[in-house]
């Protein structure tokens, strides 16, 4: 899967934490396995665990919507806050993951 479809990545990250870390051939709550190696998946976990260090709301954002399958509006009544601030979050959380990946992709 390419890195530079970011969304797509995200998607099939929460697919795969749902079905258990590192777990291979599991299925999600909607039964489609998802397409993404552990390698991708593991590097999209530590992304988002570094842009909990810089900014935590976002990946409690990026969490809910991604691994619990929360809705913008879910996420916005949860947090109180407007539902342009959640998409900000979530479009700034996705920046914040790609840029980590494709740093991690430079470096090797």
């Amino acid at each position: 899967m390419p890195v530079n479809d970011i969304d797509s990545v995200m998607t099939e990250w929460g697919k795969w934490s749902r079905g258990g870390l590192g777990a291979l051939n599991v299925t999600s709550r909607n039964g489609f396995a998802p397409d993404i190696s552990d390698e991708l998946a593991r590097k999209v976990d530590a992304a988002v665990v570094a842009c909990g260090i810089v900014k935590p709301v976002l990946r409690h954002v990026l969490e809910l919507y991604y691994q619990k399958g929360r809705g913008v509006v879910e996420i916005q009544l949860q947090l109180r806050v407007g539902r342009v601030t959640v998409e900000k979050y979530l479009v700034e959380g996705k920046g914040f993951v790609s840029g980590h990946l494709s740093a991690v992709k430079a470096a090797a």
